[in-house]
Formats: structure tokens, sequence, C-alpha cells
């Protein structure tokens, strides 16, 4: 069901991250924030993060993604059904889904740098031109601007997106002019792997989770469908997403954090 927050399955998700957290994670750490919203009252957010040591420690691999979803269907060709919350199979569900198989892999195979896996908040959240989105990233990072270089992460990696049937994850621009080295390495062991979703071309620039992360100068990839046809609209359901594309994206994310 949806996951905007403050809803019965924003709440559900949150419980259900802490689970696999405590089940699978060296380290479950919450950073509670909160954001004043265009009708100018507090509203209560949370990135949850499950830590993996690692084998050789370093400076960590940081993936991130959003688990809530959007309040309203705004880009649904119904005008009746634009202020109706969207389920989000894909836009919100897809990234949470990996990064909670992850945390089960990473407690059986520990990769050599840290790994610390970010469910963040309010990425979603507001209208457009609000300037109320990309809440729980934005807060992270200026959290970690508090602290010294050596403790940033390494590598910034979100996945948004990336179950749908027909996907096609395209090179995004700040990814490349920020991360050129990572985005090389994944799309090529994707042709390795014989993952023909992630093609290998430049099409968008998009403000996503990596992008407070790519400002700061930390090297920063997001890997997007963003020619989802049924992006923020009450389409965006399960029967859109494939186990096939969520299990590629899986297999190509593990093994480009292995090799780091």
């Amino acid at each position: 069901g949806p996951r905007n927050p403050g809803s019965e399955g924003y709440r559900e998700t949150l419980q259900l991250i802490r689970k696999v957290g405590e089940k699978y994670a060296d380290q479950v750490v919450e950073h509670p924030f909160s954001i004043l919203t265009s009708e100018n009252t507090s509203r209560a957010m949370v990135n949850l993060e499950l830590r993996f040591q690692g084998t050789q420690g370093g400076a960590p691999i940081l993936i991130g993604t959003h688990f809530d979803t959007r309040p309203f269907a705004d880009e649904d060709p119904d005008p009746l059904k634009r202020s109706e919350p969207i389920l989000g199979a894909n836009d919100g569900g897809s990234g949470t889904a990996i990064l909670l198989g992850l945390a089960q892999y990473l407690n059986q195979h520990p990769v050599a740098r840290p790994v610390h896996l970010v469910f963040f908040d309010g990425e979603d959240f507001g209208a457009k031109g609000s300037g109320l989105n990309l809440l729980g990233s934005t807060y992270y990072a200026q959290e970690l601007a508090k602290k010294e270089k050596s403790q940033w992460p390494y590598w910034v990696l979100v996945l948004d997106m990336v179950g749908d049937k027909d996907l096609q994850i395209f090179k995004e621009t700040y990814s490349l002019k920020g991360s050129a080295r990572f985005l090389d390495k994944i799309y090529r062991i994707a042709k390795d792997q014989q993952v023909r979703s992630l093609i290998d071309k430049t099409k968008y620039t998009i403000y996503d989770d990596h992008y407070p992360f790519h400002r700061m100068g930390i090297p920063s990839t997001v890997l997007i469908d963003f020619d989802y046809p049924y992006w923020h609209t009450l389409a965006d359901t399960l029967d859109k997403c494939s186990i096939e594309s969520l299990l590629s994206i899986f297999t190509v994310v593990v093994k480009t954090i292995e090799d780091i």
C-alpha cells in the first residue's frame, strides 16, 4: 500500500527495515529529523541506516534508496485521482526491496569495504517547485558535511525505479560527471553479465538522492529508469515490475561492491 509519511504503510515499512537490520546488520542507526511543510507545520521524518563492517575497513560504500512514496499522484492522466497517494511499487518499492536483499546477502557474504545501506525518507514528499524533495538525503549530506572528510563515503550509489518489466537505465549526467570510474565499472559488469537493461548512453540529468552528495564532491551515482511510464501515477503497481529486473540490478550491484 501507500507509504507516504505518516501513513500506516509508512510505519509498517519502517518496522520491516528495522527488523531486517536487527537480524542481519552489524549496526542499525536511526537519523530522525523534522521538516517544515508548505502549510508551515513540522513533520517528523527518519532515515534508517544498516551498517556492515566489511572485512578490511576503509571508507564505506553508501548504497541508498528512498522508502517513502509520493503522497499524491500528480502525474496521473485522470485529474480526479491526482490527490490520491500512489502505491509506488517501482518508485520507492524496488530500491527498498533490493537494499533489504543486500542486507541478507552482506550478512552471509561480507565484502572488503564497509557498506552502509541507507533508506532515505522524504524523497518524494513535496509538490513540484516546493523544494520539499530529497529531504532525507539532503539532511544526511548536511550532517556528513559537519564531519571529517575521512568519515565520508568512498562512493554513493542510489537505486530508484529499477524494478519495472521494461527496464532501461541510461547514464545520468551528474553520475557521469562526478563518478565516471564507478559508472563505467557498473556498465562493464552489466555487459559481462549480459544485463541489457543498462544502456551505455547518456540521456537524463536528474535531481535524485545522489545529488546532495555529488554537490559535496563525493563520487555519487544514480541508477534509475526515468522512462518509466507510470511514474507518479496510481498505475505504479506490482504488475508493472519483474523479479528478473530486480535480480539483474541486485547481481550487478553485488559484483560491483565485491570488486571495489
